[in-house]
């Protein structure tokens, strides 16, 4: 793989973003064609298996990841009872819902470790597996949790992917989404998380409307290191521009 093919694949993605941001959905459909370049997948269990291997708890990661955890538990209907977590990592989902006796929780991820200390931790049904081959009962989940995972889905394989969960969910299901924003990935020198996609607000908008979903709310959050639920109030007022991280919450229509 040569150094120009990932230049182009960057390109391409800017060029998705524009569509998206001009609601030109054909066109932008178009452009998930296998035949594109693409950003080179560095997604292997392996490489995951090594990032979960020093578990911790969702009390100890930074302002936005706490932020971006609960405000998708927060977008979980009440009447919410069969959950799946598509690819649940470090499982703070779990640790958030697992005190939820009403609540049945299912949970897969292609890294070993993460499955293991899943099954050491939490009560659930939980399964190593790709996201590509998700073998669960059609119609069956209330809700769907798919938190900071498609940006690592290769753009020819995200509406495959979706149409996936969707045909899971039952009718009126929910399907609550968390993708990374302007982090800046084309001028990085290395890609640390493996990401393979560039998103933005109307992106991700973009994406939930062309495979059957309708967008009820969602959230935006800004990764302060530091004072965070002060520099967020402060960053809404002023109407900051590019957040760097987005929740969604969608329905099955």
């Amino acid at each position: 793989m040569g150094h120009h093919m990932p230049q182009s694949a960057y390109k391409i993605e800017f060029q998705r973003q524009r569509l998206a941001s001009k609601n030109d959905l054909v066109r932008l459909k178009s452009m998930y064609n296998p035949i594109l370049p693409e950003i080179e997948d560095l997604n292997t269990s392996k490489f995951w298996d090594e990032k979960f291997v020093n578990e911790e708890s969702l009390d100890k990661q930074d302002g936005m990841t706490k932020d971006r955890i609960k405000t998708a538990v927060g977008f979980i209907p009440r009447r919410g009872v069969e959950i799946l977590d598509i690819g649940a990592g470090m499982g703070y989902i779990e640790e958030l819902l697992s005190q939820d006796k009403q609540k049945e929780i299912y949970a897969n991820d292609f890294s070993k470790i993460s499955i293991e200390n899943l099954k050491k931790r939490y009560k659930g049904n939980f399964s190593l597996r790709s996201i590509y081959d998700l073998n669960y009962p059609k119609n069956f989940f209330d809700v769907v949790l798919v938190l900071d995972v498609l940006e690592h889905i290769p753009p020819s394989k995200t509406f495959g992917l979706l149409k996936s969960i969707k045909s899971l969910l039952k009718i009126n299901g929910t399907l609550i989404v968390s993708v990374p924003m302007n982090e800046g990935l084309g001028n990085m020198k290395t890609n640390p998380n493996g990401h393979v996609r560039m998103y933005t607000e109307d992106l991700i908008r973009a994406e939930l409307r062309i495979a059957g979903f309708e967008i009820i709310e969602y959230k935006t959050l800004f990764a302060f290191p530091n004072f965070y639920n002060i520099k967020t109030v402060i960053a809404k007022l002023t109407k900051r521009k590019y957040p760097n991280n987005i929740v969604m919450k969608a329905m099955k229509v």
